[in-house]
């Protein structure tokens, strides 16, 4: 229990670290001029907690994925709408009574405060699907959610970048709550020229 507590910290501080110690020559570029859509993808490690009627449990580890796709508005706005979720107990095929996972559609926006930096911060509100397959709880369910994060982008060409980010996110169903801290990799791809 200690050990993956110890990795837990590990992997927090290093991804913290990459996200906010990178060399300047990677941080500090010349204005950037975001245009056109957007579409992305990012896998990550979140911990998370679920209290469902029936369910109360500690924070545990959960593998997160997610895809958007959207607009830049100006070169410090980009908004559209995201797909993500976390899967806490893998589904069977051979078994229907495992699987448990939460999903979410927001609507997200991403601002950019400093024109020479592509650090940005994001938030968004949406909608959540619980699903659990257990006999003891309700199989699905849906509510409320929302998010803020921080992010940043290292330019690999004229229309993609890399994207370390760091989230939370909390969301409300009928019967019960989760919290999620992640940490993720992703890729954004811009149709019009990044530069």
């Amino acid at each position: 229990m200690r050990t993956n507590k110890w990795m837990k910290l590990f992997l927090a501080v290093f991804f913290i670290t990459i996200i906010w110690m990178l060399p300047e020559t990677i941080l500090a570029q010349d204005n950037v001029d975001r245009n056109g859509f957007v579409l992305g993808g990012w896998a990550g490690y979140g911990q998370m907690n679920v209290n469902t009627d029936n369910i109360s449990r500690s924070s545990y580890g959960t593998f997160a994925l997610g895809f958007s796709g959207g607009y830049a508005i100006t070169s410090n706005i980009v908004m559209g709408i995201e797909l993500n979720g976390w899967t806490l107990k893998a589904f069977n095929t051979k078994d229907p009574s495992k699987g448990e996972s939460v999903s979410n559609v927001s609507i997200f926006l991403n601002y950019f405060p400093f024109v020479n930096l592509p650090l940005f911060i994001e938030g968004g509100r949406g909608q959540l699907s619980y699903t659990n397959n257990s006999p003891n709880v309700k199989g699905r369910d849906k509510g409320g959610s929302w998010f803020v994060g921080s992010c940043y982008e290292i330019p690999i060409s004229n229309k993609l970048v890399l994207v370390p980010q760091i989230r939370y996110n909390q969301g409300n169903f009928t019967g019960g709550d989760f919290k999620v801290f992640e940490l993720a990799l992703g890729m954004r791809w811009y149709s019009g020229n990044y530069k």
